[in-house]
């Protein structure tokens, strides 16, 4: 075995350290240092000012005396005081009462954030409507009279194209644009830096719960437009009775009075059988039936709608209507999802004689196309956009193509297929850039869950670049929230995307599930009675949102929630509940690995906290249930650490020997990285460490011996481990009788060591320990010196440690006739420790000091310290002790008063 030579750097506490930036619409305030975080975080009202009012515990006061408000329009002033306790008051003056504030935790790096931005009600006249109602010049107009408002907000430019077909028909398509943050038109903020990537926290995030956000369909523009321009039906004035009757009908039509105009059009058809009109009087009773159908919601009108177009077509299909028409009957077939019946009048207009030269023909491709990919007949839906591109010259018609094409492979779930083909379509047509946003956002969710988490991210950045006020956009930002978290981003951007999609898009359905995780994250803060308002609020959310297994994600997320407090029991709960009531769903399996993942959880904490009672505890509630059949390898580790300290060394020895069986089968599998991310698991020379250690306790020695051999990095060790197996080594060889080796191990690790002095105190007083028996007191007295001076600096030491480098310590120096330096070194150690421990014994050594020294005074005085109720045999030795110093000195007061014994004395 060979000595490794440990030197390391020593290691700090990190200091507390606060700043502040103003990004977009945000200003964040974030505070650093401190692994655990106690704060409480109020709005208060003081003269006429309002103020939120941060109270956090710290005593580094410097620091935090360096903290300056910069300039931002939400915070005016920024003081920070003294609060007794250890505790600091970090005050803001807000610049107006609508200044609203989202504080949060974020974990690696252990961070207090605090954002300050303005409330939705003066940010709502920047909020896109749901359906544009005006034509695009005056949304133009509209745009920019609400960004005047706020000059930090800037409008987009509306990108309007225009192409004008033969047969006909024209098609417009307005691509859908709206606000950008003015100060961060880009979103710059939100990206992905190389240096920020994580691979393990993408491993990570692989058990995390994420909806399947709708596919976004690519509008039929021509459909649209020929819905936006219906055709207009005009009667020449003429004298006779017939016309007059016709225009009539017109009238009746105008005005919408359509169940009149059916009777008149039926007694119009009657009285005047061969009239000039019947042919514009049947394709406008079409129209008629289906206007009733848009108002009335009733399915026979939809019929009689499609009965009368058929018998308008069939009696005059050489009509300039009929076009249109034959291609409206197919449209109006998709519209209620009838795609068998789609699939026929599409194809029949495709094949119709008349418009094999017209643009018709190849908008019914495109919906016969559409309505194939439907009916999962993804062959003959891509058939048919093979045809299209190589038979269409018009581009909007080849871009519409590219696109369906992206969108097919992906409504069948051939994710690559679609990603290459949106990735085409976008290089090769110029016009989907501006037109089609399905492009983009579909892109993004097909490389999502292909777990292309980098393409996603950058095409959900496209998409809300280019689309902000788009329906889906609150999705695309929601994903790009939840892309850097999963790609390991500071968790303040992934926040900051939560928080902009509420901010920009309000109370929308949409936004339900960035409010959802924004709500998780903050439950770790809560105290209760906030916590309860948050899970009745979360429960509604979800109730309004309409994305399929919104309930199961709403739970994962309070689940997760719970497990952020370490209330690791009601996350399981919680979970268990929601599992029994939806056992059959298919992707209950992420509900099972979840409260396995929280049970293990629970373990690493109560381990963590050297609750190993609880931990057995909380592993036979579960062993049984949850835990059993599990594959996890960090259970038999952690019962190990339970175990270990119980005592129990030969059931560590058993744990921690299954666990390194284990870990060495692993070892260089592909599934390794995964394993080691996602659960507690020592390295191999930990594990090798800790079975040594036990094996050493099991009287096991030259197993022990070997176990220690093989930890193969000893540096890579924590200092804490490469103190424990240099102490093992020299045990070790001690019993193989090499004191020799025994004592340079320590001597090495005690003259070299640059760590933590705390780690190293067992060193120094087993070093001292050995020397005591090779007789080197003089290297002895140093190592109880070093450990001494370490013990004093320590704040709560192990009452163990204390006790015995006192007694070493003491017998050593008795040993040597050092009474002065033992009185010192005693006196230390009861000033130091006697509040916590009541050191007794101690005390007692310490009276005896002074006692044998012939100083009673000070022995009375140190005695007289020891507790009556706690002192037991040490108060009852030092009452004897002074009982018979007492009558040593009554009896020779008594003597001297005897003259021939006085006598004596003076010839003595």
């Amino acid at each position: 075995m060979l000595l490794c030579l440990l030197v390391r750097p020593a290691t700090f506490a990190a200091e507390l350290s606060g700043r502040s930036t103003f990004q977009g619409e945000t200003l964040n305030f974030e505070l650093s240092g401190q692994k655990n975080w106690d704060y409480d975080l109020k709005r208060i009202k003081d003269k006429g000012q309002s103020k939120i009012q941060l109270l956090v515990k710290t005593t580094d006061q410097d620091t935090l005396g360096k903290i300056q408000n910069i300039e931002n329009p939400f915070v005016k002033s920024v003081q920070v005081k003294a609060s007794g306790d250890g505790q600091t008051l970090i005050e803001f003056v807000l610049k107006s009462n609508e200044v609203e504030t989202f504080d949060y935790l974020t974990d690696q790096p252990s961070k207090l954030i605090v954002d300050f931005y303005q409330s939705e009600a003066i940010e709502s006249d920047l909020k896109a409507p749901d359906k544009p109602t005006a034509p695009a010049s005056k949304a133009v107009g509209k745009t920019q009279a609400s960004a005047a408002k706020k000059p930090n907000r800037q409008p987009a430019d509306i990108d309007v194209l225009r192409i004008d077909e033969p047969g006909g028909i024209e098609t417009s398509v307005i691509a859908k644009a709206g606000l950008y943050d003015g100060a961060d038109s880009e979103f710059s903020r939100f990206l992905m830096r190389e240096n920020e990537y994580s691979e393990e926290a993408v491993i990570k995030a692989q058990s995390n719960y994420y909806l399947r956000f709708p596919i976004l369909e690519s509008e039929f523009s021509f459909w649209k437009k020929m819905q936006e321009t219906p055709p207009v039906y005009e009667f020449a004035v003429q004298k006779e009775e017939e016309n007059k009757q016709a225009r009539l009908l017109k009238t009746l039509f105008d005005k919408k009075r359509f169940l009149v105009f059916k009777k008149t059009a039926d007694w119009f058809v009657e009285k005047y059988p061969n009239s000039k009109y019947l042919e514009v009087i049947a394709y406008m009773m079409g129209d008629v039936m289906m206007e009733l159908y848009k108002s009335e919601k009733a399915d026979k009108y939809f019929e009689q709608a499609q009965a009368a177009y058929v018998d308008a077509l069939r009696k005059y299909p050489d009509s300039t209507l009929a076009e249109r028409t034959s291609l409206m009957l197919g449209m109006l077939a998709v519209e209620k999802n009838d795609y068998m019946s789609a699939i026929r009048t599409l194809s029949s207009h495709a094949e119709n004689a008349k418009y094999q030269k017209k643009i018709s023909r190849q908008y019914a491709q495109v919906a016969l196309a559409y309505s194939f990919s439907k009916l999962n007949r993804l062959e003959d839906a891509l058939k048919t956009l093979d045809q299209i591109e190589k038979e269409s010259k018009d581009p909007l018609v080849l871009a519409t193509a590219a696109v369906y094409r992206g969108d097919f492979y992906f409504h069948s779930k051939k994710y690559n297929e679609a990603i290459q083909a949106y990735q085409k379509a976008i290089k090769n047509h110029p016009i989907v850039s501006n037109v089609f946003p399905s492009a983009f956002f579909n892109k993004m969710e097909a490389q999502f869950w292909t777990k292309n988490y980098r393409g996603s991210h950058l095409a959900a950045l496209d998409f809300t670049k280019a689309f902000p006020t788009h329906d889906f956009a609150p999705y695309a930002l929601t994903r790009l929230g939840e892309l850097l978290e999963i790609m390991g981003a500071d968790q303040s951007k992934s926040v900051g995307a939560y928080l902009e999609t509420h901010f920009r898009y309000g109370d929308n359905p949409k936004t339900i599930v960035a409010r959802l995780h924004l709500l998780s994250t903050r439950m770790k803060s809560m105290k209760s009675e906030e916590l309860e308002e948050t899970l009745k609020k979360m429960d509604s959310l979800a109730e309004k949102s309409e994305l399929e297994n919104i309930d199961q994600f709403k739970t994962a997320m309070v689940a997760d929630g719970f497990s952020r407090r370490q209330d690791y029991t009601r996350a399981i709960e919680i979970l268990s509940a929601f599992y029994q009531q939806n056992p059959t769903r298919p992707d209950s399996k992420q509900v099972t690995q979840r409260i396995v993942r929280n049970v293990n959880d629970e373990l690493k904490y109560l381990a963590d906290k050297k609750d190993f009672k609880d931990l057995l505890k909380t592993y036979k509630n579960y062993a049984d249930g949850w835990l059993k059949g599990q594959n996890r390898i960090d259970t038999e580790f952690l019962l190990g650490l339970a175990y270990e300290n119980a005592g129990a060394s030969g059931v560590a020895v058993e744990k921690f020997g299954k666990t390194l069986e284990r870990l060495n089968k692993l070892a260089g599998a592909p599934e390794e990285k995964e394993v080691r991310v996602n659960e507690y698991l020592p390295s191999l020379d930990e594990l090798n460490l800790k079975l040594s250690q036990n094996l050493y306790a099991d009287k096991e020695f030259q197993s022990a011996y070997k176990a220690l051999e093989r930890i193969k990095n000893p540096l890579q060790l924590s200092e804490a481990d490469q103190i424990n197996r240099i102490l093992l080594a020299s045990k070790l060889y001690e019993q193989k009788g090499d004191t020799e080796t025994s004592i340079r191990y320590l001597s090495e690790l005690g003259r070299l060591w640059k760590g933590s002095p705390d780690l190293a105190l067992p060193v120094y007083m087993r070093l001292g320990d050995m020397q005591v028996k090779q007789n080197s007191v003089s290297d002895a007295l140093g190592n109880y010196k070093k450990s001494l001076e370490i013990l004093l600096k320590q704040e709560n030491p192990d009452q163990y440690t204390v006790k015995e480098l006192g007694r070493s310590y003491l017998a050593i120096l008795e040993k040597q006739n050092q009474t002065d330096d033992a009185i010192s070194v005693m006196n230390q150690l009861v000033k130091k420790f006697d509040p916590k421990y009541k050191m007794n014994e101690e005390k007692y050594q310490l009276g005896a000091l002074y006692f044998n020294k012939g100083e009673l005074k000070k022995a009375e005085q140190t005695w007289a310290a020891i507790s009556e109720s706690e002192g037991g045999i040490w108060k009852k030795l030092a009452n004897e002790k002074l009982q018979q110093a007492n009558w040593d000195e009554s009896y020779k007061k008594h003597i001297k008063r005897i003259p021939a014994m006085s006598q004596m004395e003076g010839q003595q």
